[in-house]
Protein backbone atom coordinates (compact mmCIF):
# COMPACT_ATOMS: atom_id res chain seq x y z
CA UNK A 1 0.00 0.00 0.00
CA UNK A 2 1.56 3.09 -1.24
CA UNK A 3 2.16 5.52 2.36
CA UNK A 4 -0.29 8.09 3.11
CA UNK A 5 0.72 11.67 2.16
CA UNK A 6 4.25 10.38 0.69
CA UNK A 7 3.76 11.35 -3.05
CA UNK A 8 2.38 14.48 -3.06
CA UNK A 9 4.48 16.91 -4.08
CA UNK A 10 2.42 20.06 -3.31
CA UNK A 11 0.46 18.64 -0.49
CA UNK A 12 -1.85 20.66 1.42
CA UNK A 13 -1.52 21.84 5.05
CA UNK A 14 -4.01 19.52 7.33
CA UNK A 15 -7.40 21.17 5.91
CA UNK A 16 -5.87 23.27 3.17
CA UNK A 17 -7.94 24.35 0.29
CA UNK A 18 -6.77 21.40 -2.50
CA UNK A 19 -5.90 23.66 -5.48
CA UNK A 20 -6.05 22.38 -8.99
CA UNK A 21 -1.94 22.07 -10.24
CA UNK A 22 -0.58 20.53 -13.09
CA UNK A 23 0.66 17.54 -10.55
CA UNK A 24 -1.87 17.34 -8.15
CA UNK A 25 -4.00 14.67 -10.03
CA UNK A 26 -0.97 12.95 -11.15
CA UNK A 27 0.37 12.74 -7.96
CA UNK A 28 -2.14 11.65 -6.22
CA UNK A 29 -2.24 8.19 -8.82
CA UNK A 30 1.50 7.59 -6.92
CA UNK A 31 -0.63 7.75 -3.47
CA UNK A 32 -3.56 5.21 -4.79
CA UNK A 33 -2.93 1.14 -5.42
CA UNK A 34 -3.60 -0.29 -8.99
CA UNK A 35 -6.88 -0.52 -10.35
CA UNK A 36 -6.10 -3.79 -10.83
CA UNK A 37 -4.46 -5.16 -7.76
CA UNK A 38 -6.10 -8.57 -6.07
CA UNK A 39 -7.92 -8.16 -3.50
CA UNK A 40 -10.19 -10.94 -1.63
CA UNK A 41 -12.84 -10.02 0.64
CA UNK A 42 -12.98 -11.17 4.44
CA UNK A 43 -15.21 -14.80 4.38
CA UNK A 44 -18.97 -13.82 4.64
CA UNK A 45 -18.77 -10.41 3.48
CA UNK A 46 -20.59 -9.51 0.40
CA UNK A 47 -17.98 -7.89 -2.63
CA UNK A 48 -19.18 -3.99 -3.87
CA UNK A 49 -17.26 -1.71 -5.64
CA UNK A 50 -17.81 2.45 -5.77
CA UNK A 51 -16.47 4.86 -8.13
CA UNK A 52 -15.01 8.41 -6.14
CA UNK A 53 -15.77 10.75 -8.71
CA UNK A 54 -13.03 14.27 -8.47
CA UNK A 55 -13.46 17.45 -10.68
CA UNK A 56 -11.97 20.60 -10.83
CA UNK A 57 -14.61 23.82 -9.85
CA UNK A 58 -12.62 26.83 -10.78
CA UNK A 59 -8.93 26.15 -9.06
CA UNK A 60 -10.45 23.63 -6.30
CA UNK A 61 -10.93 19.98 -6.65
CA UNK A 62 -14.34 18.75 -5.55
CA UNK A 63 -15.91 15.05 -4.64
CA UNK A 64 -19.13 13.95 -6.22
CA UNK A 65 -21.63 12.79 -4.06
CA UNK A 66 -25.19 11.61 -3.87
CA UNK A 67 -28.03 11.58 -1.45
CA UNK A 68 -30.22 8.37 -2.07
CA UNK A 69 -33.85 8.50 -2.10
CA UNK A 70 -36.04 7.71 0.51
CA UNK A 71 -38.29 5.11 -1.59
CA UNK A 72 -34.86 2.71 -2.37
CA UNK A 73 -34.86 -0.67 -0.27
CA UNK A 74 -31.93 0.49 1.35
CA UNK A 75 -29.77 3.01 2.91
CA UNK A 76 -32.66 5.59 2.50
CA UNK A 77 -31.54 8.84 2.30
CA UNK A 78 -27.99 8.49 3.20
CA UNK A 79 -24.61 10.02 1.28
CA UNK A 80 -22.55 8.06 -0.61
CA UNK A 81 -20.74 7.15 -3.66
CA UNK A 82 -22.03 5.56 -7.14
CA UNK A 83 -21.88 2.12 -6.55
CA UNK A 84 -23.44 -1.03 -5.30
CA UNK A 85 -22.78 -5.25 -5.02
CA UNK A 86 -21.18 -6.90 -8.20
CA UNK A 87 -23.38 -8.74 -10.80
CA UNK A 88 -22.76 -12.06 -12.46
CA UNK A 89 -21.93 -9.79 -15.78
CA UNK A 90 -19.50 -7.74 -13.91
CA UNK A 91 -15.80 -8.83 -14.86
CA UNK A 92 -13.94 -7.11 -12.05
CA UNK A 93 -15.33 -4.70 -9.03
CA UNK A 94 -13.90 -1.57 -11.33
CA UNK A 95 -16.47 -3.12 -13.52
CA UNK A 96 -19.04 -2.70 -10.87
CA UNK A 97 -18.39 0.70 -9.94
CA UNK A 98 -18.38 2.00 -13.52
CA UNK A 99 -21.47 0.11 -14.34
CA UNK A 100 -23.31 1.97 -11.20
CA UNK A 101 -21.72 5.53 -11.92
CA UNK A 102 -23.22 5.10 -15.46
CA UNK A 103 -26.75 3.54 -13.69
CA UNK A 104 -27.26 6.38 -11.29
CA UNK A 105 -25.54 9.52 -12.20
CA UNK A 106 -25.28 8.97 -15.60
CA UNK A 107 -21.39 8.79 -16.05
CA UNK A 108 -19.85 7.41 -18.92
CA UNK A 109 -16.98 4.97 -19.11
CA UNK A 110 -15.22 7.41 -21.81
CA UNK A 111 -15.20 9.94 -19.54
CA UNK A 112 -13.98 8.46 -16.52
CA UNK A 113 -9.83 8.68 -15.67
CA UNK A 114 -8.99 6.32 -12.94
CA UNK A 115 -6.33 7.13 -10.69
CA UNK A 116 -6.44 3.92 -8.99
CA UNK A 117 -8.03 2.14 -5.65
CA UNK A 118 -7.70 2.39 -2.18
CA UNK A 119 -8.42 -0.55 0.77
CA UNK A 120 -11.76 -2.20 0.44
CA UNK A 121 -13.32 -1.02 3.59
CA UNK A 122 -15.57 -4.02 5.32
CA UNK A 123 -19.12 -2.91 7.02
CA UNK A 124 -21.23 -3.43 9.78
CA UNK A 125 -23.36 -4.86 7.51
CA UNK A 126 -21.72 -7.16 5.91
CA UNK A 127 -19.73 -5.48 2.60
CA UNK A 128 -16.35 -5.39 1.69
CA UNK A 129 -16.47 -2.14 -0.70
CA UNK A 130 -13.87 -1.50 -2.81
CA UNK A 131 -13.37 2.23 -3.76
CA UNK A 132 -11.99 3.41 -6.78
CA UNK A 133 -10.86 6.74 -7.05
CA UNK A 134 -11.09 8.82 -10.68
CA UNK A 135 -11.02 12.22 -12.22
CA UNK A 136 -14.19 13.40 -14.57
CA UNK A 137 -14.45 16.18 -16.68
CA UNK A 138 -15.34 19.49 -15.33
CA UNK A 139 -17.51 19.46 -17.69
CA UNK A 140 -19.22 16.70 -17.19
CA UNK A 141 -23.36 16.27 -16.51
CA UNK A 142 -25.22 13.99 -14.69
CA UNK A 143 -28.58 12.35 -15.45
CA UNK A 144 -29.79 11.00 -12.50
CA UNK A 145 -31.77 7.75 -11.57
CA UNK A 146 -34.29 9.41 -10.35
CA UNK A 147 -35.42 6.11 -7.97
CA UNK A 148 -32.34 6.21 -6.50
CA UNK A 149 -30.21 9.34 -6.24
CA UNK A 150 -32.32 12.24 -5.34
CA UNK A 151 -29.42 14.89 -5.47
CA UNK A 152 -25.75 15.32 -6.60
CA UNK A 153 -23.68 17.97 -4.61
CA UNK A 154 -19.88 18.70 -4.22
CA UNK A 155 -17.87 19.33 -1.30
CA UNK A 156 -14.69 20.67 -1.80
CA UNK A 157 -12.23 17.77 -1.43
CA UNK A 158 -9.83 20.44 1.31
CA UNK A 159 -13.44 19.34 3.65
CA UNK A 160 -12.57 16.05 4.70
CA UNK A 161 -9.28 17.15 5.63
CA UNK A 162 -10.73 19.28 8.54
CA UNK A 163 -10.63 15.92 10.34
CA UNK A 164 -11.60 17.96 13.57
CA UNK A 165 -15.13 17.55 12.01
CA UNK A 166 -15.20 13.58 11.95
CA UNK A 167 -16.54 12.14 14.71
CA UNK A 168 -16.60 8.28 15.80
CA UNK A 169 -19.26 5.97 17.42
CA UNK A 170 -20.02 2.49 17.80
CA UNK A 171 -22.81 0.58 16.38
CA UNK A 172 -24.44 -3.04 16.17
CA UNK A 173 -25.61 -5.15 13.52
CA UNK A 174 -27.38 -8.48 13.63
CA UNK A 175 -24.41 -9.07 16.88
CA UNK A 176 -21.55 -7.24 14.97
CA UNK A 177 -20.19 -4.52 16.31
CA UNK A 178 -17.83 -1.75 14.15
CA UNK A 179 -16.64 1.88 14.76
CA UNK A 180 -18.64 4.06 12.51
CA UNK A 181 -17.34 7.77 11.31
CA UNK A 182 -19.45 10.32 10.37
CA UNK A 183 -19.34 14.41 10.07
CA UNK A 184 -21.49 17.32 9.08
CA UNK A 185 -22.03 19.38 5.88
CA UNK A 186 -24.28 21.95 5.33
CA UNK A 187 -27.40 19.99 6.03
CA UNK A 188 -25.76 16.67 5.28
CA UNK A 189 -24.43 13.82 7.64
CA UNK A 190 -21.85 11.85 5.89
CA UNK A 191 -21.13 8.63 7.18
CA UNK A 192 -20.68 4.92 7.51
CA UNK A 193 -18.33 3.27 4.67
CA UNK A 194 -18.53 6.69 2.84
CA UNK A 195 -16.94 8.77 5.76
CA UNK A 196 -14.64 5.99 5.84
CA UNK A 197 -13.27 6.29 2.82
CA UNK A 198 -13.14 9.78 2.53
CA UNK A 199 -11.17 10.02 5.42
CA UNK A 200 -8.67 7.58 4.13
CA UNK A 201 -8.41 9.47 0.73
CA UNK A 202 -7.99 12.94 3.42
CA UNK A 203 -4.89 10.84 5.06
CA UNK A 204 -3.22 10.02 2.10
CA UNK A 205 -3.55 13.86 0.51
CA UNK A 206 -3.03 15.07 3.62
CA UNK A 207 -1.08 12.77 6.04
CA UNK A 208 -1.70 10.72 8.88
CA UNK A 209 -5.04 12.01 11.33
CA UNK A 210 -5.03 12.75 15.10
CA UNK A 211 -7.36 10.67 17.31
CA UNK A 212 -11.41 10.83 16.38
CA UNK A 213 -13.74 12.34 18.82
CA UNK A 214 -15.77 9.37 20.34
CA UNK A 215 -19.51 10.29 20.85
CA UNK A 216 -21.77 7.85 22.08
CA UNK A 217 -23.18 4.50 20.56
CA UNK A 218 -25.78 5.68 17.32
CA UNK A 219 -28.53 4.17 16.27
CA UNK A 220 -28.44 4.75 12.22
CA UNK A 221 -28.28 1.40 11.09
Amino acid sequence: MPRKGAALPDRPSRGGRVEVTGRFFHSLRGLLSPADAPVKPSAGLRAAGVLVPLRTRGDEVRVVLARRTEQVPHHKGQICFPGGSRDPGDTDLLATALREAREELGIRKEEVELLGAMEPVETVTGFSIRPYVARIPDTATFRLDEFEVAEVFEPPLAVFGEFHRYRWAEATFRGRADRIYFLDYGPHTVWGATARILHDLAERIYGSAPGIVHVPPVNRI
